[in-house]
């Protein structure tokens, strides 16, 4: 009986360490549950002071530039760590349109938590890209000129008409118009338009291009565009090239070019002559910026294929085709975001599909052909907007697991 007992007695106690020992167990879970939890909220807390930190510095890239913004700083009964990183070229200070990830770590207890989220840049369109022409300063026509579209020519100073001109779209300007301008609608004393700040807009497309040194300064006959670079071993996957003429003239005929092509230090005599076809290989990006003067031509009769170029082999499509024979041709037409940042002047035929942009005067004794295009406007490319916030890209919120 004693033996019984004893026995029960110690079955007892097994039972009852036993639940102590789960009841620890547990406990212990439901801790560990609980910081992961806490620690959870503190990598979250940690992103919110991150964007905090931007929303009320505008000078923020500088501030905190691409790394660790702050380290083990307490948060209520845990710590968290920010990162702020440019995923692009990690270098946060080089452009204002580059997206940022935000990076926090919580911690509390043994517990962890890494979560990021990336931010881009929110523009506002400069309001130069309303109108289908803007000049910075004055816009003048000369007989026989001949202006055609159904969007807007808006110069900041003045638009002027010498001899026999015909100038369709309306027509606005902040300091009115001298000559007879029209027959469009003018439209006098408006507010300047926005334009571009022009030891700043060639920057993100120089930092992100590929320079090329075509012979003699002429791209003639040459097919230029994300899969093809006739001028070197590198292409750019943006369709960016940039030339420095180095005070060279530059001439560009009978070519397709499907990029954005970066003129800097052109020669007096630079132009465009025909036949050219030109588009940007990104949707809203600038087909051509010429930093300083430049003449367009881009001419009439379009641009043939012969025995010596194919302008839609495979990589560069045409409309969707790509082939491999020497007998398609394509319009003589620029289309996209013209930018010059000094004078321009167009000769002869010139058609745009887009926005075309001048900084200095517009000089046009040809027919004009232009074609508004609001892409632009809608998203504006670097350089051609106003960063007013940093927003949140959805669907970027992720766990980091390290």
């Amino acid at each position: 009986m004693y033996i019984m007992v004893l026995g029960a007695t110690m079955a007892v106690a097994v039972i009852g360490l036993s639940v102590l020992t789960a009841l620890r167990i547990q406990r212990r879970g439901a801790e560990g549950t609980i910081d992961f939890a806490q620690a959870r909220l503190y990598a979250q807390s940690a992103i919110e002071i991150g964007m905090l930190r931007i929303e009320n510095d505008s000078d923020w890239r500088n501030t905190y530039p691409s790394g660790v913004w702050e380290e083990n700083k307490l948060i209520g009964t845990g710590m968290y760590t920010l990162e702020g990183i440019d995923p692009d070229d990690d270098n946060l200070k080089n452009n204002e349109t580059d997206s940022v990830v935000l990076t926090g770590t919580g911690y509390k207890g043994e517990a962890r938590y890494k979560l990021s989220v990336t931010l881009v840049a929110e523009s506002a369109a400069l309001t130069c890209l309303e109108v289908s022409l803007q000049a910075g300063a004055d816009a003048v026509f000369e007989d026989p000129a001949t202006a055609w579209g159904e969007q807007i020519i808006s110069a900041n100073n003045v638009i002027q008409a010498i001899g026999a001109c015909t100038i369709y779209p309306a027509c606005e300007s902040v300091n009115g118009f001298m000559g007879a301008v029209g027959p469009g609608p003018t439209t006098s004393g408006i507010t300047p338009r926005e334009m571009p700040d022009p030891l700043t807009v060639f920057e993100y497309y120089i930092a992100n291009g590929t320079y090329i040194i075509p012979p003699s300064y002429r791209i003639d006959k040459h097919l230029l565009s994300p899969a093809s670079n006739p001028f070197g071993p590198t292409t750019n996957p943006q369709g960016i090239y940039v030339v420095d003429c180095l005070g060279n003239d530059l001439t560009i005929t009978k070519s397709r070019i499907v990029g954005t092509l970066v003129i800097l230090n052109p020669g007096p005599n630079s132009e465009i002559k025909p036949s050219v076809h030109w588009e940007a290989a990104v949707p809203n990006f600038p087909a051509l910026l010429v930093e300083g003067a430049i003449l367009m031509d881009v001419g009439s009769e379009p641009l043939t294929e012969s025995s010596t170029i194919n302008f839609n082999p495979p990589g560069t499509p045409y409309e969707g085709v790509e082939d491999g024979d020497l007998d398609d041709s394509y319009p003589a037409i620029i289309t996209g975001l013209v930018y010059v940042s000094g004078n321009l002047q167009t000769a002869n035929t010139s058609a745009i599909e887009g926005v075309l942009v001048v900084g200095g005067t517009l000089q046009s004794t040809g027919t004009l052909t232009l074609t508004y295009s609001q892409t632009y406007l809608t998203n504006p490319p670097p350089g051609f907007g106003n960063v007013t916030h940093m927003v949140i890209s959805p669907g970027t919120w992720t766990q980091v697991v390290d």
